[in-house]
């Protein structure tokens, strides 16, 4: 049986999702796309880790080959169940489904993730269908857990069309709580909704985990967001974590060049605060591209020759009083970069 820390529920190692280039008329492959290429990191129970970086860097691949949504092409996904730690890497279809009711997936867009045919009733009592409960079980927990995310009971013989965006996330949400998971990672769960709306979602989410002790894998763009609701986060770069500490250990004092270059992109709230952002040279790093150094040595300002040569490992650089900075860089000890208050 893998071996993780008692409290760990989620440990990731050496994760990789490749998919293949395939050309000509015989569809041969010349090379893969390396959406996640050797991923590692760990998120203790009851925590919320955040997951950011720049759209196509491998964040919501990586949260689908947790899942299992994709298959995953090497590594290994160790899980926390009742029964032990399993490696949920290595499991077929049938021994999935027993994994399934333990982990589940907020999906980013509310309007294409419930199907427009189906009542709430349906779309949120189908996992527990698929689990051999009956109709009346499913009446009552449908009716348990709208009023859970804020909806109205008397809301389940209506179709999604009927609900607003926010609505239709908390209906969402609902059919992810439906078999009572422990882990649930949420693939930018508000990043289609008005900021007003964003703010009372982010707080239901936040209750739920205190109501029912879960543990979320928050994928998100917005660094404001990930502030606001993460304990933890890590930053994603080309299918790489190029770094990852205590969000406000990251935030006030990033060590990854391309960290600080994220933060820096986030507006001030005050117009009256001058707004001093990064703007980095170069193009984003090819995902299919094979490469020797660092993936981002080609728009650091602090790369040398090492950079080129030799890809960072993740390793841990926590100063005094800090606890688990991690970060891929050659030179995290030698430079020094500005956070955000």
């Amino acid at each position: 049986m893998p071996e993780m820390p008692d409290n760990v529920i989620l440990s990731v190692k050496n994760l990789k999702k490749h998919f293949p280039i395939r050309k000509g008329f015989l569809r041969r492959s010349s090379g893969a796309v390396k959406a996640v290429n050797g991923v590692d990191f760990f998120i203790p129970s009851g925590e919320t880790l955040g997951l950011v970086g720049e759209s196509g860097c491998g964040k919501t691949t990586l949260g689908r080959v947790i899942v299992r949504a994709l298959e995953p092409t090497a590594g290994q996904i160790l899980f926390r169940t009742s029964q032990g730690v399993i490696d949920l890497a290595g499991l077929g279809k049938s021994e999935l489904k027993n994994v399934r009711s333990h982990i589940q997936m907020i999906f980013q867009d509310p309007y294409s993730s419930l199907n427009q045919r189906m009542t709430i009733l349906d779309i949120i009592s189908e996992p527990l269908i698929n689990f051999g409960h009956t109709r009346k079980e499913c009446e009552e927990r449908v009716s348990e857990l709208l009023d859970m995310v804020g909806l109205n009971p008397r809301y389940m013989q209506r179709y999604p069309h009927s609900f607003s965006g926010g609505q239709r996330q908390r209906i969402g949400i609902a059919r992810a709580l439906a078999l009572n998971p422990s882990l649930v990672v949420a693939d930018e769960p508000v990043s289609a909704l008005d900021v007003s709306v964003q703010a009372q979602v982010l707080n239901l989410l936040m209750d739920l985990q205190k109501q029912m002790q879960l543990t979320y894998l928050f994928i998100s763009h917005d660094l404001s967001v990930v502030r606001y609701i993460c304990d933890r986060v890590a930053v994603m770069y080309v299918g790489y974590i190029v770094e990852m500490a205590g969000t406000d250990q990251l935030y006030s004092k990033p060590r990854h060049p391309y960290t600080s270059t994220l933060l820096s992109a986030v507006p001030e709230a005050s117009p009256h605060i001058p707004w001093n952002y990064s703007v980095l040279s170069g193009e984003v790093a090819d995902p299919a591209a094979d490469r020797q150094g660092c993936a981002f040595a080609p728009r650091c300002q602090y790369a040398s020759d090492i950079c080129s040569q030799e890809i960072p490992s993740l390793h841990d650089v926590s100063l005094p009083g800090e606890d688990g900075h991690y970060v891929a860089c050659h030179f995290a000890d030698k430079i020094e970069l500005e956070g955000v208050s």
